[in-house]
């Protein structure tokens, strides 16, 4: 318990200079004072000047009675009664242009310093009282003034500075004491308001943020934004929606890392599976049956293909896509492979529709380009297959120096919730049994070609995407 106490002045001074709050108080505190400083020397200075005009208004009064008769036949107990009622040592009033000595004593003292209160300014008052209260202790002071009520010309007076000096330090005191009540009140009520309304805003999303660090999979340590329209709502808000942002994307990384976990465990089986089909398209491509024997090369590529893909292990989900093998080659016989493709993911009522230029030639990985029309035209199919004209057509043209292919359909359009993060992995599922990687593998592969895999438009009339192919600096 000792020890508790003893600790306790060294936890009160770390927590006051080193939170935000603490620091606030001081802060407040010390500017209150400084402004009432600067206030206090201007009012230290009148002071001063009061308990000097004072003196020669005492000195006057005292003079008045005698001001017709003789101050020599004044008894000496007299005298020094009259002197230390008005404060003073002696005594001299100048008017109808004589002067004349009205109270003195025998010995007359050593004067330490004259201050004429007529043509004095605030700077020299300000100075004359901070060297009083320095040094005034003992010494003797002649002061100069104007008479009240027209007296005369001038008055002055001799007077010790110790009494005037002590009044100052004495109202110098009580200066101080107001001072710094004001400051503590005022401090503490700028504190209090400053504390409701910026730093427990401010500690609170410390605090959320900090919660959210240690387990950002949670969703209940994302932050309630308040209803304030200030910056600390706004921050709040901003907060929450980064929260969120980063929670989605730790879950998309989770479903790569599943995804690929899922992919290496079954590339082997498939691989087996992949190749037993190819032997039998091998036989089939034997057949004497024209239909077959026009389908079986066809089979032969797309089963290819499905070797290739899973030796890979569907590197989407793994690392970064291979480099594009770039070429020269037309556009229309991949796409139409493509379309193929797609068609096959459908219920078999979807049309499609070319309008490729037969001479028109693309700068491409062929692989690639393949994979990116045929996820775009996967898409467009499945959105067409609950209408009974539903058609997805290709178009493409030259365009700069590149090439841009427009894949579209007559479907009824992309829900607003998933155009928010339509080319995210997993993010963009909009049917069931979909993962939601089709267009992030088809932008992929497009940025892998320095083009891009854009939206045109979606709407009640269809959706159309267009995919950009610029051509490479050495075949440009």
């Amino acid at each position: 318990m000792w020890d508790t106490f003893k600790r306790l002045p060294d936890t009160i001074a770390r927590t006051v200079t080193q939170s935000l709050s603490g620091r606030l108080l001081l802060f407040t505190i010390a500017f209150v004072m400084l402004a009432e400083a600067l206030l206090y020397f201007p009012s230290a200075a009148r002071f001063y000047h009061d308990q000097l005009a004072n003196r020669l208004a005492a000195a006057q009064i005292a003079v008045l009675a005698l001001d017709q008769g003789d101050a020599q036949t004044l008894s000496p107990q007299l005298k020094a009664e009259l002197l230390a009622n008005a404060g003073v040592r002696a005594v001299a009033l100048k008017r109808n242009n004589t002067r004349r000595l009205y109270l003195a004593e025998s010995m007359p003292p050593v004067i330490s310093l004259s201050i004429d209160l007529r043509d004095v300014t605030l700077v020299g008052l300000t100075l004359y009282a901070l060297d009083s209260m320095a040094m005034g202790d003992g010494r003797v002071l002649r002061i100069i003034g104007k008479p009240r009520l027209q007296g005369g010309e001038f008055i002055e007076a001799i007077v010790d500075e110790r009494p005037i000096r002590e009044e100052l330090l004495a109202y110098s005191g009580r200066i101080f004491e107001l001072s710094l009540f004001i400051s503590i009140v005022t401090a503490s009520l700028v504190f209090a308001t400053l504390y409701f309304t910026l730093v427990r805003p401010m500690q609170r999303l410390t605090q959320s943020m900090v919660s959210f660090q240690e387990k950002p999979e949670d969703a209940h340590r994302i932050i309630v934004p308040s209803q304030r329209d200030d910056e600390i709502g706004q921050s709040e808000r901003v907060l929450a929606t980064m929260q969120s942002e980063i929670r989605q994307a730790l879950q998309q990384r989770e479903h790569l890392v599943a995804l690929g976990s899922a992919v290496a465990k079954i590339q082997h089986d498939l691989r087996n599976i992949l190749a037993s089909a190819q032997l039998a398209s091998d036989r089939l491509a034997a057949s004497n049956d024209p239909a077959v024997r026009q389908l079986a090369p066809r089979l032969m590529k797309s089963i290819d293909r499905a070797i290739a893909l899973a030796t890979n292990t569907l590197k989407y989900g793994r690392a970064e896509e291979a480099p594009a093998h770039r070429g020269r080659q037309p556009l229309l016989p991949l796409a139409e492979e493509a379309m193929h493709v797609a068609l096959a993911a459908g219920d078999g009522h979807a049309i499609w529709r070319s309008e490729i230029p037969p001479d028109l030639e693309v700068d491409a990985d062929g692989e690639q380009l393949l994979r990116m029309l045929a996820n775009l035209g996967r898409n467009a199919v499945q959105a067409v297959e609950a209408r009974p004209d539903g058609q997805v057509t290709i178009s493409a043209r030259r365009q700069g120096d590149g090439v841009a292919i427009d894949v579209s359909d007559n479907g009824s359009g992309i829900p607003e919730q998933v155009l928010k993060h339509l080319f995210e992995a997993f993010a963009g599922r909009g049917r069931v049994g979909g993962t939601g990687l089709g267009l992030a593998i088809a932008r992929e592969l497009a940025r892998g070609h320095s083009g891009d895999v854009v939206m045109l438009r979606t709407g009640p009339e269809g959706t159309t995407f267009r995919v950009t192919i610029p051509d490479s600096p050495k075949t440009g």
